[in-house]
């Protein structure tokens, strides 16, 4: 859900504020961007593909109207433009399921840890919890990611995932996690706990 002072921001968006417009993309585009640097590693298709979430926004200000859930439906929009635009340079149809081939999470590209721990301490902490992630199955890392990083729901993940439900979304993370030892879990847990406190 969202919080009231962006339901007044797209409330002014749609009533022709492109003020509104500049400040929202102001606030989800680092977001948006780490979250599509984990689907593909081409820096420049992403930028593409975050233009043209914003720019199909811009475009048509109504498909904001019913939105619940503004984070999900930016990372919904960009994930299927990733798709759309790898099936266009592939020249070939395929599922939503390539994107997953590569679900690369970097702890770097989570700014709030840069005001949450020293340097040293976050570069050591980045790489284990890299490790940690590296463990898991593509699949899992993301699914992972969306709930801990991201703070979405297991419905909405599940769509992401092209899942059946959020008991499917909820079985993946609840697997992933018991891929880990309890102590590095821990860590895990900790970490992800601190940084959605922030």
């Amino acid at each position: 859900m969202m919080d009231n002072r962006e339901v007044n921001i797209i409330n002014r968006f749609l009533h022709g504020d492109h003020e509104a417009y500049s400040l929202l993309y102001r606030e989800h585009v680092q977001e948006l961007f780490s979250y599509g640097k984990a689907l593909t590693g081409n820096d420049e298709r992403l930028k593409d593909a975050i233009q043209d979430v914003f720019y199909k926004i811009l475009s048509n200000p109504s498909t904001l109207k019913d939105v619940q859930n503004l984070k999900y439906f930016l990372f919904k929009s960009l994930k299927n433009r990733l798709i759309d635009i790898l099936k266009s340079e592939m020249h070939q149809s395929q599922s939503g399921e390539a994107a997953y081939e590569r679900f690369d999470f970097t702890i770097n590209d989570v700014t709030v840890l840069d005001s949450l721990i020293e340097e040293e301490e976050r570069l050591e902490l980045s790489r284990k919890i890299k490790l940690l992630l590296n463990r898991l199955t593509a699949r899992q890392r993301e699914a992972v990611c969306l709930r801990y990083i991201y703070d979405m729901e297991y419905d909405e993940i599940a769509d992401l995932l092209n899942m059946s439900n959020s008991k499917s979304a909820r079985n993946l993370v609840s697997r992933a996690l018991e891929h880990l030892r309890k102590d590095e879990l821990e860590l895990f847990i900790l970490l992800f706990y601190s940084i959605n406190q922030m």
